[in-house]
């Protein structure tokens, strides 16, 4: 995948309330960015969203009850909420929105986005020496579907 593929996350970007969506890989590397994202900015928010969710993994195997499968993180601060997940084998999901929201319906529109592209289309494959960081497991009871769900 490279930047050209912006257009995937435009309906994600149009959702009330969102400021900016980001799709990278496990290493950090922007693959796609809505156009609120400046480039420096998109490289920034790619390389926070990798580490937030490679450091969450880790806390989910040390003290979850299964693996270290990994469903989602939400950091909310003063004016906004950052929202992550897993979207394909080695590719992250982030969306930055405003202060009121709707949590449920951001994360609704997230992982509509991961079933309508799926596995085939985002996953970044392993590149030499980079860990693998983090899953794109569902939630426990997610919607599941084609690429009308």
């Amino acid at each position: 995948m490279t930047a050209d593929q912006d257009w995937m996350i435009d309906s994600l970007a149009r959702v009330a309330g969102v400021r900016h969506v980001i799709l990278c890989s496990r290493d950090g590397l922007v693959i796609a960015r809505s156009a609120s994202l400046d480039r420096d900015d998109s490289e920034r928010l790619a390389a926070t969203c990798t580490s937030l969710l490679s450091v969450s993994r880790s806390v989910a195997g040390t003290y979850g009850t299964g693996g270290r499968a990994l469903y989602q993180v939400m950091a909310q601060y003063e004016g906004g909420v950052l929202f992550l997940r897993g979207a394909a084998e080695g590719t992250c999901l982030g969306v930055l929105t405003q202060g009121v929201i709707d949590p449920a319906l951001i994360g609704q529109e997230m992982q509509r986005l991961v079933l309508r592209y799926g596995e085939s289309v985002l996953r970044t494959p392993l590149r030499d020496g980079a860990p693998n960081t983090f899953t794109s497991a569902p939630a426990p009871g997610a919607a599941t579907g084609g690429p009308g769900a």
